[in-house]
């Protein structure tokens, strides 16, 4: 698949913030532990050229549809969805970490949450994890909003949780995805007919690979992300990535034409061409023209059961 590269400012704002549900209902007992990442090994071979630019959001396919409204649209702090008022926060009482508040047309509050606390280990102090709305919009076609929020810790990597809340009333929420590390948003798509929407994200995933029998050395700037689809089942959003093929195929598709418009904006990774390849069921006719290495390509198909299994565990059937 080609590999698009996030803005640094879209970037910025999924590291920077989530709403959890409202405080009153399911708030979680206590904060996600803090992954360690491993020490970094030499790079894999056979990746192609470095990073393009931070050109992420340029790319038509990889826009916020105009049905859905983002912070940065109006004046900094506040911003308006669907009737609702929606409120940014500095807790002065935790670093000034922000945190969400929503109110009706008439001034009533009608959501409001914090970011978790977490420790970065015994003895540490407790710090509050920042929560921001990063965008929000009708994902379910009923006429009621939904807000999509990110919590994260700090550092440079680690670690977000991404939430849905619907601003029924009372306020529901439809998703919390402990995501870990990677700050990669979601993004509402339509992979299928239908009036609710989907959601997608990417999601890093070490392949089974075994280096002592010739398979690839990652580090963690080459380690892949493959995409994860979320859809609206049961009034919760479930990973449901391998039921979307038809719709992955025809995205893949658009993505890769607009790249071969500005070939300049993107770059060719073998690994996550194998994992789209996959997921969508058609490794085996694209792996010649995808991954021209030999070498390469015969350690992907002697880990491509494998690769699948795992696929299909992280991002659902």
């Amino acid at each position: 698949m080609i590999v698009f590269v996030f803005a640094l400012a879209l970037l910025a704002m999924s590291c920077a913030a989530a709403a959890p549900p409202p405080e009153q209902a399911d708030k979680p007992k206590a904060a996600p532990p803090v992954p360690t990442l491993a020490p970094p090994v030499p790079a894999l071979s056979g990746s192609v050229g470095a990073p393009p630019p931070p050109v992420w959001e340029e790319l038509p396919s990889r826009r916020l549809p105009p049905e859905f409204t983002t912070p940065g649209s109006e004046p900094a702090g506040s911003f308006t969805c669907g009737g609702f008022q929606v409120e940014h926060l500095a807790d002065a009482t935790s670093g000034n970490e922000p945190y969400v508040r929503v109110s009706d047309a008439r001034g009533k509050r009608v959501y409001q949450a914090k970011g978790r606390d977490y420790s970065l280990g015994p003895g540490e102090p407790k710090q509050r994890m920042s929560l921001m709305v990063e965008w929000c919009g009708d994902l379910g076609g009923d006429g009621v909003p939904e807000l999509f929020l990110s919590e994260r810790t700090m550092g440079a990597h680690c670690c977000y949780t991404y939430y849905v809340v619907s601003l029924t009333s009372p306020a529901k929420r439809l998703l919390m995805w402990e995501k870990g590390d990677g700050g990669h948003g979601m993004l509402p798509v339509k992979l299928a007919p239908g009036r609710a929407w989907q959601l997608l994200s990417w999601d890093i995933i070490v392949p089974p690979f075994k280096v002592e029998e010739g398979d690839p050395v990652l580090s963690y700037a080459t380690t892949p992300s493959f995409p994860v689809v979320f859809e609206l089942v049961g009034g919760r959003y479930q990973k449901r990535t391998f039921a979307f093929k038809e719709g992955l195929a025809k995205r893949r598709a658009e993505e890769r034409a607009e790249c071969k418009a500005e070939p300049q904006r993107c770059r060719v990774d073998e690994l996550i061409e194998w994992g789209y390849g996959l997921i969508i069921g058609d490794w085996d006719q694209e792996k010649l023209t995808l991954v021209p290495d030999e070498a390469l390509r015969k350690r992907l198909d002697a880990r491509s059961a494998a690769m699948k299994t795992l696929l299909q565990k992280r991002l659902g059937h």
